[in-house]
């Protein structure tokens, strides 16, 4: 078996649980890599007019939103020689996806992962509470997310043009988490596909995983007796993750003379006076990350929605306890008592509260961490990660290659 993961940047969450599952499949025999989108020179007419439609997509949004149509190339056939599974990630700033599936070959079967809502809106990323993706007519009319005129008329072209690619190509939907999946599955587009598989996503276990915590700390140069926080994520400035917020809340800790906030990502975000914050940048190593999790006391996460949260998973992987808030699919990544302590959305108190108690508990620390640890360590493991898609895999090419033998032959 073949299997070809498309994702548009060879970096950012998407990526890496990609080339974490691709690398999986492979030591279990089975043929896979990771395609990315490329910059193509020759192409410079086609490239500015993309960049044109990019633009007025944003100016025509609110928040993040993106159509379907685009004018980059997708995958050439060649990409597909031999593939009997493309895989999708995150995909919906590249190539126009519907077009390309109504012409992919009917050999391939097509499974397209959900890290976020694109696939089954009319364009939107995050879920804040709309519904009405999920309407079986006039889906996504109008769009709260985009100005008048566009409102009326872009989401609900674009959720129509998935949901006929979708159904006609066979797809099957996989979410990383329960509720991820249940609110996916309202979706016309998810029923299209048969509704939505839940697979957790996997970690690399030989990187994410405990270290000697005063090696850690002399190679980062933090003193050894700091009570040290991690925070971040691929940008410190995305408003979801809202690091603005929570260094604010962070300043109001006691004795901060004693607190070092790590946070990684790009970007830069204001630094309240008298919090002590080293900004590491974006880290794209992950034993450099992993080195970061296994240095610090407590991983603390203020995003407003998660999916999942496999950065917190990696946090816990390392043994390092998290404080997050109970949003999304992060209880199910991160349960309660189990490795985290979870706060409700926007509650600063309760946050700081659960961060003083780690403060002034090791044993908390310790017992929250190693209990953390051994979540992560059995439940996402990549192996098994691996072996939820590949059965996935099978079924989805063993209905076409039947339907292939059956065809009569013609003799010319």
């Amino acid at each position: 078996m073949k299997v070809l993961h498309l994702n548009t940047h060879a970096f950012g969450g998407s990526y890496e649980y990609a080339a974490l599952l691709s690398t999986a499949l492979v030591e279990q025999g089975i043929e896979s890599r990771v395609f990315c989108k490329n910059s193509p020179s020759t192409q410079t007419s086609r490239v500015l007019l993309d960049r044109v439609i990019r633009r007025a997509y944003v100016s025509f949004s609110t928040e993040p939103w993106h159509g379907t149509r685009r004018l980059l190339p997708p995958p050439a056939a060649e990409d597909l020689k031999e593939v009997n599974v493309v895989h999708l990630h995150t995909v919906a700033d590249w190539f126009d996806v519907p077009r390309w599936l109504e012409m992919l070959p009917r050999r391939i079967g097509v499974v397209i992962s959900l890290h976020d809502m694109w696939h089954v809106t009319g364009g939107c990323f995050l879920y804040r509470g709309c519904d009405r993706y999920a309407r079986q007519i006039q889906p996504c009319d109008p769009c709260p997310i985009l100005r008048w005129p566009a409102n009326r008329f872009l989401a609900k072209a674009a959720h129509s043009r998935k949901l006929r690619a979708y159904r006609n190509c066979g797809a099957r939907m996989v979410a990383n988490s329960h509720w991820l999946a249940e609110i996916a599955g309202r979706s016309p587009l998810a029923k299209a596909c048969g509704g939505v598989e839940v697979i957790p996503p996997g970690i690399d276990t030989t990187v994410f995983k405990p270290q000697d915590k005063a090696l850690c700390r002399k190679h980062l140069d933090l003193p050894e007796d700091a009570f040290v926080i991690v925070t971040g994520g691929a940008s410190l400035t995305d408003e979801n993750k809202n690091v603005p917020w929570l260094l604010e809340q962070l300043s109001t800790l006691p004795d901060l003379d004693g607190i070092i906030i790590l946070a990684f990502g790009e970007g830069a975000v204001p630094v309240p006076q008298g919090l002590n914050v080293r900004f590491t940048g974006g880290i794209r190593e992950r034993r450099d990350l992993a080195r970061l999790f296994a240095a610090a006391d407590v991983f603390v996460s203020a995003s407003l929605m998660e999916t999942y949260g496999l950065t917190l998973v990696e946090a816990m992987a390392c043994g390092t306890p998290v404080v997050a808030f109970r949003v999304g699919g992060i209880p199910e990544a991160a349960p309660e008592g189990q490795a985290a302590i979870l706060c409700p959305p926007h509650d600063g108190a309760a946050l700081i509260e659960a961060i003083t108690k780690l403060r002034n508990s090791p044993q908390l620390r310790q017992r929250l961490g190693n209990l953390a640890h051994e979540t992560a360590h059995s439940r996402n493991a990549a192996s098994s990660f691996a072996n939820a898609f590949a059965q996935l895999y099978r079924e989805c090419v063993s209905p076409r290659e039947d339907v292939q033998r059956k065809q009569p032959v013609l003799i010319k």
